[in-house]
């Protein structure tokens, strides 16, 4: 797979994540009340994607531009799988925690790497990381659905795909010095990360509120017309 700014059926000004339908009646009851544990872990999920693609950004202009230093914005970078699965582990144990976060660890490095395979101009290594990274995000979202059946597999590969490719645009358009075009992408991917927070911590909610269900499928969400 090529670079290819382009995600196929995607739009994005007026987004919404989003909603999960079910019946209460196919599920057992349960406290909607939370702990502050919960409420915690709730607001921090919003905000993880929005760490992610701030320092996802300061390394590219680390790297680029040799601002700051480069290997202290990447130790921060890989902060962030832990935080990423340590919300996962209060809800869903130790295994998919870890699996979580090196799948994190996986997809961080992959975007380093691509990051320096575009600045040396090395075709065949930026084809072969951007599809590692796509590969990393359909795994990701295998994960997360069979983890919680409030999660769907399409729209976290949606969500996903759109937040790879805009990286690649920035950095990118960073290269060929489109500033103002590198500004308005990162518009966008700010835009984009309050939704994926949205559809991260809504699926939380409502596996808080009414636990594992035993023998519920949830129901593929309806797809928002997306424009990214």
């Amino acid at each position: 797979m090529g670079v290819n700014n382009q995600i196929p059926g995607m739009q994005m000004p007026g987004m919404q994540a989003p909603e999960i339908q079910f019946s209460r009646s196919q599920v057992p009851g349960k406290s909607p009340f939370f702990i502050p544990a919960q409420l915690n872990l709730i607001f921090r999920a919003r905000m993880l994607w929005r760490d992610l693609a701030t320092w996802l950004r300061d390394y590219i202009v680390s790297l680029y531009g040799g601002i700051g230093n480069v290997e202290a914005v990447s130790n921060r970078l890989y902060r962030i799988p832990a935080e990423y699965g340590n919300m996962l582990r209060l809800s869903f144990g130790d295994q998919i925690a870890e699996q979580s976060i090196n799948l994190m660890i996986q997809y961080i490095a992959l975007f380093q790497s691509l990051f320096v395979a575009l600045k040396n101009k090395d075709v065949n290594s930026v084809n072969a990381f951007t599809q590692r990274l796509y590969q990393n995000v359909d795994e990701r979202a295998e994960l997360s659905s069979n983890t919680n059946p409030f999660w769907s597999k399409s729209e976290w590969v949606s969500l996903s795909s759109a937040f790879t490719s805009m990286h690649i645009e920035q950095a990118t358009t960073f290269l060929t010095q489109e500033y103002e075009q590198n500004a308005a992408v990162f518009d966008r991917i700010l835009a984009l990360t309050n939704i994926i927070g949205d559809y991260f911590s809504q699926g939380l909610i409502y596996y808080f509120v009414l636990g594992q269900p035993m023998s519920l499928q949830s129901p593929e969400p309806e797809q928002p017309q997306q424009t990214f």
